[in-house]
């Protein structure tokens, strides 16, 4: 690992250690888009050690989004998001297999919708949060 990749990494411990849970999900979606476009130009440039470890960071977030998944609090968005987090594992690992930048470039997109919806739904919590705390105060 380079010095570059070493200050990435620490930075990126100390944004998740700090971030708030409605922050997580987004950061997560966030790394998960770099990984695959990061893959994808690795396919196309030929470096396939690159694409292997940038696949192996993008299924460890996948992997990590679905352990983070609450059955029983999120009932039926827990189950259909398990189903799509499920389908980008195996997409990422086929992509992987065929170098087939096309099928990792559907996938970012798919994740790029889920990150500015989580985005935004992340908002509107911190927004409530914020109101909630107004009017205790007055």
């Amino acid at each position: 690992m380079t010095t570059g990749q070493r200050n990435a990494s620490a930075y990126l411990e100390a944004k998740v250690l700090s971030s708030s849970r409605e922050d997580l999900v987004p950061l997560l979606y966030e790394h998960l888009c770099a990984n695959l476009r990061r893959a994808a130009a690795q396919i196309e440039a030929g470096d396939i050690e690159g694409k292997a470890a940038s696949l192996e960071r993008a299924t460890a977030i996948v992997f990590e989004l679905l352990a983070s998944l609450d059955f029983e609090a999120g009932g039926d968005l827990a189950a259909r998001l398990a189903a799509l987090y499920s389908f980008f594992a195996s997409e990422i690992s086929a992509a992987s297999r065929t170098l087939d930048r096309q099928r990792l470039e559907r996938v970012t997109n798919m994740v790029a919708s889920l990150h500015e919806a989580w985005r935004q739904a992340a908002a509107k919590v911190k927004g409530r949060a914020e109101a909630d705390r107004g009017q205790g105060a007055a």
